[in-house]
């Protein structure tokens, strides 16, 4: 039933859109008729965008707490892995996007995370902010899913974004702090 709801509202919002979407051509030089042509107008589609997404991958971290890495068994700085960060708004000021993957942790575990954030242009090339994350892995919070907030700094090259996150120590969240390194590919600079 919910299914058929879900079809219905999205036919409904399709053919809103295709309507919208029509114009008014002027009939042609020389023709005695008064016939109005609809032709569609070139848009995007308004849901997604394929130039707002990029992928990232993650790679490397840093725990400036050695000793305790080393006797909690985090010390894994290599953390390769994969996510999507969409752009929903994008404005002189700011942006703010969604994003979510999966990557190899700190202490050699599969972590997945999805979130809500915003960032700041600080200038041309330098994006400061955070996110607002559910989180799940062994190696945090004892395995229990939990939603934090995590700080983020971004440098646009254009064609690659470096980027910087910063997890606190905070009890049993997350024992050490952590510094995380990753790259993110715009669509939009390799299309």
């Amino acid at each position: 039933m919910s299914g058929a709801i879900f079809v219905g509202l999205a036919l409904s919002v399709g053919t809103a859109v295709a309507a919208d979407s029509e114009v008014s051509a002027p009939p042609a030089e020389g023709s005695d008729t008064d016939i109005t042509v609809k032709t569609p107008k070139q848009t995007r589609d308004p849901w997604f965008d394929l130039d707002k997404l990029d992928v990232n991958i993650y790679g490397l971290s840093y725990h400036p707490d050695r000793e305790a890495v080393h006797q909690k068994n985090l010390d894994n700085q290599f953390n390769p892995g994969i996510g999507l960060h969409y752009t929903l708004t994008d404005s002189p000021r700011g942006n703010f996007f969604v994003e979510a993957g999966a990557y190899y942790d700190s202490g050699s575990a599969w972590a997945q995370f999805a979130g809500l954030g915003y960032q700041f242009k600080v200038s041309r090339r330098w994006r400061i902010g955070g996110a607002v994350a559910v989180v799940n892995s062994p190696t945090y919070n004892r395995g229990a899913t939990f939603v934090g907030m995590i700080p983020l700094i971004t440098y646009d090259l254009g064609r690659i974004k470096l980027n910087a996150v910063y997890f606190p120590k905070i009890a049993n969240y997350n024992e050490v702090e952590i510094f995380g390194f990753y790259l993110s590919f715009p669509f939009s600079a390799w299309r």
